[in-house]
């Protein structure tokens, strides 16, 4: 918890920092926030990170296409504090001029090597823009996933599964997007819709069920990878399907649904 003192501090020397600093592309905003006293494992608080990041977002979001150097500063020579910063700033920047700003944001999620980077920027600066816009951003997401990026599918997934626990309409519209692509998914796309398919099955099982009679006769190994690792319930429908599988004369699709039934009878 950080006062209400220090509140208004920190408040008040970011503001000076960009009036004062950042203009003339001083970019070190450890400045402001390192005079705080309090370190947790000899860090500064991530609220206090935070509290700078959205008064940063707060203060240049109308412009905010001026400072690309300062954010690959950010970036490059802050760690963790300036992910942390960067992700608020974007969120303002991305809800003000979406078309600027998601299209920067695509260099940065397509090339990072860094997980929880590439979480933090979809969770702060994305996820609240798409979840106004869900719909029209389908197809974005769709075409960021075939780039066949673990760390970004993953972070997309997380994403998914945010977007159908807070509105669970989008469950249709967002698996037939995905559905589309089984015939060609990779195996990074094969673990986000399996996982998206458990995260269906938690929310609307009845729909999820659904998906797996429709598939009762697959013999495409690829759809019967997703359906195997998805399988969340033991019924008549799944012992149907995996046994097929299991009789198959194709070796990858038998193999699938032997393991399949191994799945199932661990949930008798």
């Amino acid at each position: 918890m950080i006062s209400l003192d220090w509140k208004e501090r920190l408040k008040k020397d970011t503001i000076d920092f960009v009036e004062s600093k950042l203009q003339y592309k001083y970019y070190d905003i450890d400045v402001v926030y390192n005079a705080y006293p309090l370190r947790i494992d000899n860090k500064v608080p991530h609220a206090v990170i935070t509290l700078v990041g959205k008064t940063l977002g707060s203060k240049i979001y109308k412009d905010a296409e001026k400072y690309f150097d300062f954010y690959e500063y950010l970036l490059k020579e802050k760690g963790e504090n300036g992910r942390i910063i960067f992700a608020y700033i974007m969120a303002r920047a991305v809800r003000k001029k979406p078309d600027i700003f998601i299209e920067y944001l695509e260099n940065f999620l397509f090339t990072t090597d860094d997980q929880k980077a590439c979480n933090l920027v979809i969770d702060k600066a994305l996820f609240p823009f798409i979840k106004k816009h869900p719909k029209e951003n389908l197809d974005l997401l769709i075409k960021w996933i075939k780039k066949d990026s673990k760390i970004l599918t993953q972070s997309i997934q997380k994403l998914l599964v945010k977007l159908i626990h807070f509105d669970p309409k989008l469950i249709k519209p967002i698996f037939h997007k995905l559905e589309i692509s089984w015939l060609y998914a990779t195996h990074n796309m094969v673990k986000l819709n399996t996982n998206f398919l458990k995260a269906i099955y938690n929310i609307n099982s009845n729909f999820y069920i659904s998906v797996y009679k429709n598939y009762k006769s697959t013999r495409n190994p690829i759809f019967a990878d997703i359906l195997c690792g998805a399988i969340c319930i033991n019924n008549k429908t799944m012992k149907e399907i995996v046994d097929n599988w299991a009789m198959s004369g194709n070796i990858k699709l038998k193999k699938i649904g032997l393991h399949g039934q191994k799945v199932l009878k661990k949930m008798v």
